[in-house]
């Protein structure tokens, strides 16, 4: 018995479609494309110029970052567009009495699921979770997601003709090959595509939070302060007119003069004044001199203790903390910068100068270092200064007149570092640590241990200018 198919048709006829059909449904699908990826970009622009790392600095996505990034925005985009473009093609009014094409009706339930549902389980959790991610992770981001990202475009792109190779019969690895080779190419081209200018609004956003360039320093043993509620931080840089200026938190210009007030002001709101700490975030160009004189003016204000912030290397933290070296300001400065017109300093503000010192290793820095007239590489800094770190030994810095941050941080940091390894040879480490761990316990024979090796291995410097 033959049946009669009325209601029921397996096939799809591709006679039956207009080629104005085929061109509209490639001129939706690719608009449609267009218009997600450029969604997606300007999702990403917003949400990078809406938020600043920790230490108010813009987030700026390297080229090479933002390649890739735009590539993933455009393989997805085409994909969905591709679906939408599929759902037109096989889509066509229905009548009560027109007969019912299982087929095409998969193919149009398949890419309605791949383009609507796929969208927003993909706008809500993927995006969302690679932005924020990637504000943290930084270029390991693209190492850790590469290949997930890419594998979840082919299983998309595979998904698409899945259905597809049921109802096409004929020259079908041709047609696919032809497809995939069109899908490439589009995707390439709509990746170069920028609807938003970045490098102006990069340019804008530096200019308004501008990072300044810190020191490096091969010693980082003092970055174990890392909160920033109870630190006031002033940052020294060059101006539009390379002028060096102090700045605020918020890149606000503070005259030299307003420094004392400034400081005086962030310890009556402070909740441990005592204990406040000056964070000098400065640029390591700038000549020392402007270092050294903002030290004196925090000298002259009874602020023994600075913390110089210098380089963080690692991927994973550098957007959001610098690195720092801890260091009390040596008196020594009152004779390299004049008091005149201020009244004397009560007795015993010069005690340094009453310590009778056996051995004094004079280093002057200028373009190199050099120790009794021998220039001494920065590798072999450190085990010079193993010889005078005693209690009857001190170290000297001489100024050169071209002397830059950069320089003195090169020589403080191997100081420091030598001072630490003598240190390490009597448990220092472990002493300390327990001591910061336990704030609130006072462990006197532990406290007592810490400063015999302390005075046993002191940092004792005297500054001058040449």
């Amino acid at each position: 018995m033959k049946f009669n198919r009325i209601f029921y048709d397996s096939h799809v006829n591709f006679k039956s479609i207009s080629k104005k059909r085929i061109v509209l449904s490639f001129i939706i699908g690719l608009l449609s494309a267009i218009i997600l990826y450029s969604f997606y970009v300007v999702l990403r622009e917003t949400d990078r110029m809406l938020f600043l790392n920790f230490e108010n600095r813009p987030i700026i996505i390297p080229e090479s970052e933002r390649q890739l990034y735009n590539l993933f925005f455009a393989s997805i985009s085409m994909v969905i567009g591709n679906s939408i473009g599929i759902s037109y093609l096989f889509s066509r009014p229905q009548k009560v009495f027109s007969r019912r094409n299982n087929k095409r009706n998969r193919v149009l339930n398949d890419q309605a699921f791949l383009g609507p549902t796929f969208l927003h389980w993909f706008t809500k959790i993927w995006f969302l979770f690679c932005v924020f991610t990637s504000q943290f992770m930084g270029s390991k981001f693209i190492d850790t997601f590469l290949w997930p990202s890419i594998l979840l475009v082919i299983v998309l792109y595979l998904d698409t003709w899945k259905t597809l190779i049921t109802v096409i019969k004929k020259n079908r690895w041709k047609i696919q090959s032809i497809h995939l080779i069109v899908f490439v190419v589009l995707t390439f081209i709509l990746s170069r595509v920028n609807f938003i200018d970045y490098k102006s609004l990069d340019a804008s956003m530096i200019a308004s939070n501008p990072t300044v360039d810190v020191p490096s320093s091969l010693y980082l043993n003092d970055n174990y302060r890392r909160y920033y509620y109870d630190n006031l931080v002033i940052k020294m840089d060059f101006d539009s007119k390379h002028r060096v200026s102090l700045f605020n938190e918020e890149n606000e210009r503070i005259e030299w003069n307003d420094l004392s007030r400034l400081v005086l002001d962030f310890n009556e709101y402070s909740f441990n004044s005592y204990s406040t700490l000056v964070r000098l975030r400065a640029n390591k160009n700038i000549p020392i001199k402007y270092i050294k004189e903002f030290e004196f003016i925090l000298l002259e204000m009874n602020q023994w203790r600075l913390v110089y912030e210098v380089v963080n290397t690692d991927e994973y933290t550098a957007n959001y903390y610098n690195n720092q070296i801890d260091k009390n300001i040596s008196p020594s400065l009152q004779e390299a910068f004049s008091r005149a017109g201020k009244p004397p300093r009560v007795p015993g503000w010069d005690f340094y100068k009453e310590q009778k010192f056996q051995d004094t290793l004079s280093v002057y820095i200028s373009e190199g270092i050099e120790i009794d007239n021998l220039e001494i590489p920065q590798s072999m800094l450190s085990e010079k200064f193993k010889n005078y770190i005693n209690k009857s030994s001190i170290i000297e810095y001489i100024y050169g007149e071209n002397v830059t941050y950069q320089d003195y941080i090169n020589v403080l940091s191997a100081h420091k570092i030598a001072v630490w390894e003598l240190r390490a040879t009597e448990n220092y480490e472990e002493i300390d640590a327990q001591i910061r761990k336990n704030v609130f316990s006072r462990d006197e024979k532990l406290y007592e241990e810490r400063d015999r090796i302390q005075n046993k291995f002191p940092f004792r410097i005297t500054e001058r200018f040449e």
